[in-house]
């Protein structure tokens, strides 16, 4: 009996050791709300859905291939015999991401960049013939909407694609 006793013990000093280390915001000095560190509302896709995909391109031709905490793809249903091209649209969240590397990443692609601003907030696009991004900052977040294809011409303009689902999220996560 008295094992059984000493684990009751030993948890409840567990969780009294525990929420004794969280405090409260009444025991830390009050720090101004600093709207550089607030980032975007998270949410699903970053706020975009198939139906907004699709509106975008013109016609569904884009499955969502994969859902996570950072981002989503839609893939585009083109294929070399039978096998994907890996081509399509994303949408990725990155906290505590630095825009100047993603910057140097986009030019060591040999993309060109464009500085722009979205519902008040900087960033810039990359793009090439088969590609085209918009990253878009608020505090230490950064959100990225991209488009890759082995046939543009198949498409609307990809920038135009890229811009209107940016805007759209945008207006959702700001």
């Amino acid at each position: 009996m008295a094992a059984p006793r000493l684990l009751r013990i030993c948890a409840v000093a567990a969780c009294a050791a525990v929420l004794a280390g969280c405090g409260s915001d009444a025991d830390e000095p009050a720090r101004p709300a600093s709207p550089s560190a607030a980032g975007f509302n998270s949410v699903d896709c970053n706020g975009i859905t198939d139906a907004d995909i699709a509106a975008a391109v013109g016609r569904a031709e884009f499955t969502k291939a994969v859902v996570s905490d950072a981002g989503c793809f839609w893939q585009e249903e083109t294929l070399f015999g039978t096998v994907g091209a890996g081509m399509g649209i994303s949408t990725w969240w990155y906290r505590g991401s630095d825009m100047d590397t993603e910057r140097k990443l986009e030019q060591q692609a040999g993309r060109t960049l464009t500085e722009l601003s979205l519902d008040g907030n900087k960033g810039f696009k990359a793009f090439d013939g088969n590609a085209c991004s918009f990253y878009v900052a608020k505090g230490d977040d950064v959100i990225t909407w991209s488009i890759q294809t082995m046939n543009p011409a198949a498409l609307p303009d990809l920038c135009s694609i890229t811009e209107q689902l940016a805007e759209l999220s945008q207006e959702r996560v700001n």
